[in-house]
């Protein structure tokens, strides 16, 4: 008997009303398995399978326990069949392991399709997107999945020059079961459209941008399970272990040579804080690359704005308020204007005195000012 695996979720955030042990991980990939006697198959959603166009893969559905054939490759499944699939409950389907890199390049020849509508790629980019963070995750060498994630972050860029209405459309699809991974991609889309507005249209700045923030909390792959699972606050102990999921980052990456520098420094500098309270380095100002600095901006806002198991998401007007009472200190201000220039905020919110951004038990004492 060989395994079907399931994608796991590895728990990732950012301002720890973000780093919340709540999200839970499996304990390893295999968890989550299902056995079949037909070969090993990896799990996709049925949102990330094209339609009315031949596939390159196998696609195969669970059904009463067994791995059944629905698809043969280079068959067609029609719009309406899809839909059919949708409505009934399908949210997933299998594919041959050994037909992983098909199914991927699949995914990025749609996202490269000139004439698909502006959803549709967006679509696709975000489906590709989560399946390289979950690769990213649970892969002993990824050096493949780096290179892929790089070639994607570089279509993202295109995607969002051509139009930044873009960005708001990758940001509107319905989101990934997993948070990780939304956050992961959602802090990669954030980053890249802040660092345009601020730095303009380099695109090598622009994608070490998109391609730090997706990396950013891959240092969190050695933090021990125990407590990414813990329910509940962290103890201190176990809060500094977690701290130190930065550095661990940049270790990890040290034998990936083809991550650029920028991006590197975003995996382990997206937590230090502009008045040298942050960490791991307590670094301050100029001492933080911009791109760090933008990272943190972004990282803190799709945190706030996205539904946690603990807590609804907030109203991005809410999120914009409570990092503007975070002022002065954690953001580079400038930077945080750009960000936040379409509302005047007032500081309708205010913090108590020991409030810690990076302790999800202290989102509860925001009060209302």
């Amino acid at each position: 008997m060989v395994s079907v695996v399931i994608p796991n979720t590895y728990h990732g955030s950012a301002l720890k009303a973000i780093e919340n042990p709540a999200d839970k991980l499996p304990r390893n990939a295999m968890e989550q398995a299902r056995k079949t006697e037909k070969g090993i198959f990896f799990t996709v959603r049925i949102h990330s399978i094209p339609t009315d166009l031949p596939l390159p893969y196998d696609v195969y559905l669970w059904i009463d326990s067994h791995a059944i054939l629905f698809r043969k490759r280079n068959e067609v499944i029609d719009h309406d069949r899809m839909e059919r699939l949708k409505q009934s409950g399908v949210k997933d389907a299998l594919i041959p392991d050994e037909q992983r890199q098909l199914y991927i390049y699949s995914l990025l020849d749609m996202v490269r399709h000139p004439d698909l509508q502006m959803d549709i790629k967006a679509r696709f980019i975000k489906e590709t997107a989560f399946v390289h963070v979950h690769d990213l995750f649970t892969q002993q060498n990824i050096a493949t999945v780096l290179s892929d994630s790089k070639i994607l972050i570089e279509e993202v860029v295109k995607f969002i020059a051509e139009d930044m209405e873009a960005a708001t459309s990758l940001m509107r699809l319905s989101n990934h079961d997993y948070y990780t991974y939304n956050h992961s991609v959602n802090v990669a889309v954030y980053s890249i459209a802040l660092a345009k507005k601020i730095i303009g249209d380099d695109k090598l700045v622009l994608v070490a941008a998109g391609f730090g923030g997706l990396l950013h909390d891959i240092g969190k792959r050695k933090v021990d399970l125990n407590i990414l699972n813990k329910e509940g606050p962290l103890e201190k102990d176990e809060w500094r272990v977690m701290k130190k999921h930065p550095d661990y980052g940049l270790e990890f990456l040290r034998s990936y040579v083809h991550v650029p520098q920028d991006a590197r420094d975003i995996v382990g500098q997206h937590h230090e804080n502009f008045d040298g309270t942050g960490y791991p380095g307590g670094l301050k100002e100029e001492e933080i690359s911009k791109l760090a600095r933008i990272c943190a901006i972004a990282d803190v806002f799709d945190a706030l704005t996205t539904t946690r198991s603990y807590r609804e998401a907030m109203p991005p007007t809410e999120a914009l308020e409570t990092m503007f009472a975070m002022q002065p200190g954690k953001f580079d201000p400038a930077i945080f204007r750009h960000f936040n220039k379409e509302l005047q905020l007032k500081g309708r919110l205010s913090l108590e005195e020991d409030f810690d951004p990076c302790d999800h038990e202290h989102s509860k004492k925001i009060k209302k000012g």
